[in-house]
């Protein structure tokens, strides 16, 4: 067991790498339990021997040549869990209390930063990742940190983090460790300084490495956090060591850790959760028993010929041919074939195989992709998804606040940066309209004047059937009208159509929206729908007045609605005036013809 010494290694005025590297090590020799559990869910989930977690043994997996047949009830519940959760993409959404224009039009810029980092970042990927290391392992991780002024954000292998059980007991700890193996090329080009102390230091002796890579030898650094004991404490510290040198050692001011955890399940003491691929490992192994029973018996029940001991039969006659003949004399023949296995076995495991889609709340045809048999209608597919979604209720929401917390921790990086750097953050935002360049600098709103709030990226029904029938609702009620409904349907092949069919709505939003965010103004077009731009620009400006927007970006407002209706009266007076011309026209020629027809008749008159 490591050496672990008196002092802490947050308080340790010097080079606190010695203390750092002892502790972890004799964390790790207390709890070597949790990395066979990892490696025992690991093993379950990939249906194989993996040799162990090391960089020399991860790769090495043992795959079951001994002839019995496994049914991996462990990796179907996962994926499928995990892509039925991930498949929606939350967002952060921010609400201003009460606030003025100003603050709201920041809310608004800061839903576009924050959408603009998500993109940047991966993060709906690597969440994915997150949620099934979350199944199998009970704990998902995810980093979040700064590297050459950007946001970024990791997976992380939960067997890397390390923290002191006893420490968090009820789950909140307040030192954690991060050991990684990097490269010592990656490690000498982030710290040239250190090159020497990167290149002589030695490779890891413990269990979880014991060998070295030929071509590019890793070494293990360890990641230590220590939060503030208290507003004034200062004993919040952040250190990047190897075994023979500190490489980065700064104060560490915030509360939390650099990280995101998901788990599946949260035990009732310690910081770790319980994954799904453990609460299914009893299941797994009587299915895997069952199977094995099963196919010895298939094996044995092989057919048998009972033949009477005297008769006279030629056994070459009793062959696999078809229609064969098989002569005898004295006793007939008894061909045999014995009951295999009996059906309460397969009973059993088809309870078995169930039961594991109860644990992990998923019906059987979630899993294969079907819908319930009598289900068609739009509204029984609602039910019936909502009945679904209930299951996953409380590992949705936790899934949802691994989003909110990581927008909470982008932005404060995002500060962190804009204030060292003194040069202002940016992130490339996109939606269906633009793209456009967000900075920092316009956005910075303290926490406490703003609130987050969630949302996936649709409240509606995934399937096309049910999300018709919600729509069809909405709109028949009188909710929505055609356009909004349009939109509301999104379907993919109808996604050029829709473009046409609501250009104008979009047209006008970016017009107001380049009003009122950006002081841009552009004059109405003829062309354009005056009359539904006239009324929207109405309601915007009511609504930007109600929220005390300045005066100047109201006078854009004001100027278009005033030019759109001069252009709508001198599109009715124009056409008010052809339709005069025409009704003019018509009334000459009715003339014209009345003078033609009463020539024509009295030139036929036969009393001339």
């Amino acid at each position: 067991m490591a050496y672990i010494t008196n002092q802490f290694w947050w308080e340790v005025k010097g080079d606190p790498h010695k203390e750092i590297t002892s502790f972890v090590g004799a964390l790790d020799d207390e709890q070597t339990h949790r990395t066979e559990d990892n490696l025992n869910s690991l093993r379950l989930f990939g249906n194989n021997e993996t040799a162990g977690l090391s960089l020399s043994e991860y790769s090495r997996r043992n795959i079951r040549h001994d002839g019995n047949p496994s049914l991996n009830i462990v990796h179907s519940m996962c994926t499928t869990v995990t892509s039925r959760i991930t498949k929606s993409r939350p967002r952060a959404t921010f609400l201003t209390s009460g606030g003025n224009w100003t603050e709201k039009r920041k809310a608004k810029l800061l839903d576009k930063f924050v959408a603009g980092q998500f993109y940047e970042t991966g993060i709906y990927n690597v969440a994915s990742r997150v949620f099934l290391d979350a199944t199998v392992f009970g704990t998902g991780v995810m980093k979040i940190y700064e590297q050459g002024g950007r946001v970024k954000i990791d997976r992380v292998f939960p067997n890397e983090v390390i923290v002191d059980d006893a420490e968090a007991l009820y789950g909140e700890p307040r030192q954690l460790f991060q050991r990684k193996f990097i490269s010592r090329q990656v490690m000498v080009a982030n710290y040239p300084s250190r090159k020497k102390e990167i290149l002589t230091a030695s490779t890891s002796e413990s269990d979880y490495d014991r060998a070295k890579t030929s071509a590019q030898e890793q070494l293990e650094v360890i990641e230590a956090w220590h939060l503030p004991s208290g507003p004034d404490a200062g004993d919040g510290r952040h250190i990047i060591c190897i075994d023979n040198a500190t490489l980065l050692d700064e104060p560490y001011e915030k509360d939390y850790f650099p990280f995101v955890f998901l788990k599946w399940t949260d035990r009732l003491l310690g910081f770790w959760g319980q994954g799904l691929a453990e609460q299914l490992s009893g299941i797994q192994a009587e299915i895997n028993s069952l199977l094995s029973q099963i196919q010895k018996q298939m094996i044995l029940a092989t057919p048998k010929v009972f033949i009477e001991a005297g008769s006279k039969i030629s056994k070459a006659h009793i062959n696999n041919e078809t229609w064969g003949i098989v002569e005898y004399s004295g006793t007939k023949p008894d061909f045999h074939v014995p009951q295999t296995t009996a059906g309460e076995v397969f009973s059993h495991l088809d309870r078995l195989y169930r039961r594991a889609y109860e644990i992990a709340g998923v019906s059987e045809l979630a899993a294969q992709s079907r819908k319930p048999g009598g289900l068609d209608s739009g509204r029984a597919l609602r039910e019936f998804y909502d009945i679904e979604s209930e299951r996953f209720m409380v590992i949705g929401r936790q899934y949802e606040e691994l989003f909110m917390e990581a927008a909470r921790q982008m932005i404060d990086l995002a500060r962190d940066v804009s204030a060292r750097d003194d040069e202002d953050y940016k992130v490339m935002s996109h939606d269906n309209k633009e793209i456009e360049l967000v900075t920092w600098g316009k956005i910075d709103m303290s926490a406490d004047s703003y609130v987050m709030r969630i949302f996936p990226t649709s409240l509606l029904p995934a399937t096309p059937a049910g999300r018709l029938a919600t729509v069809e609702g909405m709109f028949q009620s009188g909710l929505i009208d055609r356009n909004a409904a349009l939109g509301l349907l999104d379907y993919p092949d109808l996604e050029s159509y829709h473009q046409l069919e609501l250009a104008f709505i979009d047209d006008i939003d970016l017009l107001i929206e380049n009003m009122l965010d950006k002081g841009i103004y552009s004059p109405p077009e003829p062309f354009s729908n005056l009359t539904f731009a006239v009324k929207r620009i109405q309601s915007a400006y009511i609504r930007a007045k109600i929220d005390g927007a300045p005066d100047s970006r109201l006078d854009l407002l004001r100027r278009y609605i005033e030019s759109a209706v001069i252009l709508l009266q001198g599109a009715q007076n124009y056409a008010a005036q052809q339709q005069q011309q025409a009704a003019v026209a018509e009334q000459a020629q009715s003339k014209q013809m009345s003078a033609e027809a009463s020539q024509l008749a009295e030139a036929e008159s036969p009393l001339q």
